[in-house]
């Protein structure tokens, strides 16, 4: 047995979160009743938890089907009765445990999720029987109004019996100034047919109390529904989403009513329904055209040691909730014949609705064991406010359930992504919580432990009027009894009657008896006169204490004015730190969002610079194969071509040896020719290879037999040695000779009027970067006999394809002096030649003759 004491004891957590222990989301599935008039549907059960829907064939024949599971499938014939008792009561237990949890009613529009969520007011939906039930189980447990009171931080002040008289009578000045205010019983509600059930198993020693808000969510914005603005107004103020202490999201500045019983529940939803936004379209007549969220808070304190106060630490306080959503129809735009605001609307149902999708399957998919990434993927929870809100709902702070409402008229395209949605949610699985009793160490069951005869019993602040009759009823008997012994006047009057007021005997016992009567009395009088100066001086002393304590209650609501005050500033001040808090938060966003984007940007911008970098190294390295087989192949045709020049110069180097042999033997013959013979002709043979000997051909004829001959004859021509290459005038040379040079004593001395003169090469850049295009090398030495010479080499600089130059050598010069003493003998020979044959033509020169035979230019053109 616990010891009973003043001091509770060491407490422990309210709720323990179980790491390893997961529960899926109970997803469960309504088919909306048909009308039997109309066709068939496409929808068949096939067992309490499968179902299969078809379509028919289309025109190439092919039909396609398909089959879903689900936690229990409610068919048209189940009522909304049977749905509470699978859905909500067991959410009902949870909740008076302590533990929270989450509906959401998804589907098509006109699907009848907001049928199955309110209802009507004879077939309540599960809104309202969640109220009956919860007022049936705690109507002996509740605690009075104000007791607790939001603290706009999602959770809840205890107050003290003193405020909570303070905060009765400010609502009661409020109710009598503005009597229109006050909650009346609609007409409609008698027709309501309550729930009758009720959670037995709750701990007794608790005080409850219910809260209730009603929020919708709208282009992706949160208003309060039961906002204090008059009736038919509409516009209100959106709402921010902001996470409490411990962890859980909620809408911040909410107004949450404390409702005592079903009726006053029922009232604030039926004001909450006449503001939410609906508005008609092709397929329901009454559509929402947003997101509504009742949630329902309940709030427990155990109670004291006595079983009468409730403990006001505010650490012992438990609060849980029930979240019931009803989502806004998903629907296309062709179907519903939506225009102009009603399709924007539904642009943003389907666009919140896809999020929510979304968040489950990456829920779904990072728990998938098919996930084998290290990193499991962030959830957009902040992407929409509905499924921000619930966030902590998907992070394990309460069990989910799902009803996927289904119409069968709709058809297959409609249906197949909400059953694979529906089924894919539960495969999610959500942590599971475990709520705990609290212990604090009191004795159970103190509640019932009351002394229920003290007469001046003060009534426990969760005490109603109509409460403990008995106890009542008893304390008056036992004040008649009291009263009674209290003012007897002595001993009853003897029964007389006329006759016997004349018996002396009857007569002294009635004067006897008066006379005990009056000294009664006279004590009594007595009596009452000290007790009217003890209450006198009691009411003296009363006073005296009443000013005091007037004074002290003076100066202490002085003191709470003053705190209120500083609350009240404390409180703006940190409603404006919310708000620049919030503007910060939503700058961090875009800031992170513009952050990722830009990470994105650069990555793509790296992943393309590394793209054009792997280009560029495969396009230089297709180049460098490309130049390298162009300079082989050049290098090819260049060999070539110099192996076919080289073999033209050699040809002619042979011709021209063979021309200079032919005409050597024509000036030996001419040395033989007798100087009788004035006249002589020497005949050439053209066409013969070998340059046929030129014969003597005498003619003593005459003179006009010659000078019809002359046509036919062959003519001489002086002979000339071949002009220099080097004298080419558009030639650039460089000219590569000896640091000191010996002076050449030739007669033919090398001209090169376009040269750059060098005595050492050492750099490549000399020969390809002048613009030359010949280059010369010259050495001097002597010959085998000792005789100076000097060799010109002779070359041409080839431009390469890699900005470089080939020297490709093909001519060499001698320079050197055959007599010193005297001149050339086959000169001498010539012009010997050449001048007696002159003598015989008329001072033509022997040399031309020769050149012509040669074949190089006249003498005439040679300067």
């Amino acid at each position: 047995m616990k010891r009973v004491g003043s001091q509770p004891a060491k407490i422990q957590k309210k709720y323990r979160v179980e790491d390893d222990g997961k529960d899926p989301i109970q997803v469960y599935c309504r088919i909306r009743p048909v009308q039997s008039n109309l066709e068939s549907s496409c929808i068949k059960v096939v067992s309490d938890t499968e179902l299969q829907i078809y379509c028919s064939p289309d025109d190439r024949g092919i039909s396609r089907e398909g089959q879903f599971s689900y936690k229990k499938i409610f068919t048209e014939y189940e009522s909304q009765d049977v749905v509470f008792q699978n859905m909500g009561l067991p959410l009902i237990e949870q909740l008076l445990t302590g533990k929270s949890s989450l509906i959401f009613a998804y589907g098509i529009s006109g699907s009848g999720k907001s049928y199955t969520m309110t209802g009507n007011q004879e077939d309540g939906g599960i809104v309202g029987r969640c109220f009956d039930v919860i007022f049936n189980s705690i109507q002996n447990y509740q605690a009075g109004r104000f007791t607790f009171k939001p603290d706009k931080l999602n959770g809840f002040d205890v107050h003290s019996m003193e405020d909570v008289l303070f905060y009765k009578s400010e609502e009661f000045k409020n109710n009598v100034k503005n009597p229109s205010k006050t909650s009346k019983k609609k007409d409609g509600d008698a027709d309501r047919i309550p729930f009758n059930y009720k959670v037995t198993d709750i701990e007794q020693d608790v005080a409850y109390s219910v809260f209730v808000s009603y929020v919708e969510i709208y282009h992706n914005y949160v208003y309060d529904l039961l906002e204090d603005v008059s009736d038919g107004e509409i516009r209100r103020n959106s709402k921010i989403i902001r996470e409490d202490a411990n962890g859980n999201m909620y809408v911040h500045g909410v107004n949450e009513q404390e409702v005592s019983n079903a009726v006053d529940a029922f009232e604030w939803l039926r004001k909450g329904q006449l503001r939410k936004r609906t508005a008609p379209t092709f397929l329901n007549m009454d559509s929402s055209r947003s997101h509504t969220v009742f949630t329902i808070r309940v709030v427990q304190a155990p109670l004291d040691t006595d079983g009468i106060s409730i403990i006001q630490d505010k650490k012992y306080t438990v609060v849980s909730q029930l979240s019931l959503v009803d989502l806004a129809g998903s629907e296309r735009a062709g179907k519903a014949k939506t225009t102009g605001q009603r399709l924007h609307e539904a642009g943003e149902i389907n666009k919140s609705l896809s999020n929510l999708k979304q968040c489950l399957k990456i829920l779904y998919e990072n728990q998938s064991s098919s996930n084998l990434r290290n990193i499991a993927e962030k959830i957009p929870y902040r992407t929409s406010r509905l499924t921000h809100l619930f966030k902590s709902f998907f992070e394990g702070s309460g069990s989910i359930r799902m009803l996927i409402c289904v119409n069968p008229m709709s058809e297959y395209t409609e249906l197949l992504p909400v059953l694979q949605f529906g089924e894919m949610s539960g495969s999610v699985q959500v942590k599971r919580t475990t709520p705990l009793r609290m212990d604090i160490g009191l004795t159970p069951g103190r509640r019932k432990v009351i002394d229920t005869q003290s007469i001046n019993r003060i009534p426990c602040v969760i005490e109603e009027d109509a409460r403990f009759p008995q106890d009542n009823k008893m304390n008056y008997e036992s004040k008649e009894n009291c009263f009674g012994s209290y003012f007897n006047l002595g001993p009853p009057l003897p029964e007389l009657e006329i006759d016997d007021l004349l018996d002396d005997e009857k007569r002294k016992e009635l004067v006897a008896a008066l006379d005990q009567r009056i000294k009664k009395k006279d004590e009594l009088r007595e009596i009452l006169i000290n007790q009217s100066n003890a209450i006198r001086s009691q009411i003296v002393f009363l006073e005296s204490n009443y000013a005091g304590a007037k004074q002290e209650i003076n100066s202490l609501q002085i003191l709470r004015d003053q705190d209120t005050n500083k609350v009240k500033q404390y409180q703006n001040k940190s409603f404006l730190l919310e708000n620049e808090m919030a503007s910060l938060k939503r700058k961090l966003e875009f800031m992170d969002s513009e952050n990722k984007r830009l990470k994105s940007d650069l990555n793509a911008k790296d992943n393309m610079l590394n793209q054009v970098s792997v280009d560029k190294d495969l396009l230089k390295q297709k180049y460098n194969t490309k130049i390298v087989k162009k300079q082989e192949q050049l290098s090819r045709e260049f060999k070539d071509k110099w192996k076919v020049q080289e073999n033209e110069f050699e040809a002619k180097l042979q011709d021209k040896k063979r021309k200079l042999r032919h005409i050597k033997n024509i000036v030996e013959s001419t040395e033989n020719i007798p100087g009788h013979f004035s006249r002589r002709i020497v005949k050439r043979t053209l066409s013969d290879e070998s340059l046929n000997k030129i014969e003597p051909v005498v003619n003593n004829d005459k003179p006009s037999d010659l000078k019809q001959n002359e046509p036919s004859q062959a003519t001489l021509r002086y002979l000339r040695s071949r002009r220099s290459k080097s004298c080419d005038p558009h030639e650039r040379w460089i000219e590569h000779k000896p640091p000191a040079p010996i002076p050449l004593q030739t007669i033919m001395q090398p001209k090169l009027k376009k040269r750059k003169s060098v005595t050492k090469l050492t750099d490549a850049k000399t020969v390809s970067n002048n613009g030359a295009s010949k280059y010369c090398l010259l050495t001097q030495g002597s010959d085998e006999q000792g005789v100076p010479e000097a060799k010109l080499y002779k070359a041409d600089i080839i431009q390469t394809m890699g900005g470089g130059a080939q020297v490709v050598f093909n001519d060499v010069e001698t320079l050197k002096q055959d007599s010193p003493l005297g001149g050339s003998p086959v000169k001498n020979r010539i012009q010997a030649y050449n001048n007696e044959v002159k003598a015989h033509r008329g001072g033509q020169d022997v040399q031309e003759k020769c050149y012509g035979i040669q074949g190089a230019f006249t003498p005439s053109s040679r300067k």
